[in-house]
């Protein structure tokens, strides 16, 4: 049986022995597809009179590659030929349409935590 001081110690070694790439899931992807649903647009207000908005609307991806560079921990293609809803902040309403194509650049950052992970926003 091994005491508590020498597991710490293993824990500690096994930690510093692994791969950075395994600390954090890090995913940029530009997906490129068309607008399948009319935007809606949701606003929100804190206390402080500071105003949030959202622009949602449901996109189906034809491409997707990783921008250059940008850090990926895969190849974007698990995202062609798929429905992914969107949530876009501070987007103007008249930006995006049904129907018309349009490119975003999805972000996933798991150490940010399970509500901040996922973000879009509109490709430049």
């Amino acid at each position: 049986m091994t005491s508590h001081r020498l597991r710490g110690i293993l824990a500690l070694i096994a930690l510093a022995v692994a791969p950075s790439a395994h600390a954090w899931t890090r995913i940029s992807c530009d997906l490129a597809g068309t607008v399948l649903t009319p935007p809606v647009q949701m606003r929100q207000y804190r206390t402080d009179g500071t105003e949030l908005s959202q622009t949602l609307f449901k996109l189906k991806v034809l491409a997707a590659d990783i921008p250059d560079g940008a850090r990926a921990d895969t190849d974007c293609t698990e995202f062609v030929n798929r429905e992914i809803d969107v949530a876009l902040e501070n987007t103007a309403l008249n930006q995006i349409r049904k129907g018309k194509p349009v490119t975003l650049r999805y972000r996933y950052d798991e150490s940010l935590g399970q509500s901040l992970a996922t973000k879009y926003e509109l490709a430049r």
